[in-house]
């Protein structure tokens, strides 16, 4: 069922691929990283979040990184607005 009005084709499948707990020399510290994949019709990828392991508790790692996910491509979304091309099929 499409969200928002927007047609399935344009609507993206994302799931949790993994969670790993790994130590940071630069932090000092334990980070865990959230690995998410994402596709949709012509388009696919991954994309890691990282959040300090102190931060949160274990029932918050996956909302936050959800939510900084989020944050993350609506910046990505607007710094890129200028690259929307009009593609005009003929025929």
């Amino acid at each position: 069922m499409a969200a928002m009005g927007r047609p399935e084709e344009e609507l993206f499948e994302i799931q949790l691929e993994s969670i790993d707990r790994e130590l940071d020399v630069d932090l000092g510290g334990e980070t865990l990283e959230i690995e998410f994949a994402f596709s949709r019709t012509g388009c696919r990828g991954h994309v890691r979040v990282s959040i300090e392991a102190d931060s949160v508790t274990t029932t918050e790692i996956v909302p936050v990184a959800m939510s900084d996910l989020h944050r993350a491509f609506a910046a990505l979304a607007e710094q890129t607005k200028g690259w929307a091309v009009e593609v005009i099929s003929g025929g």
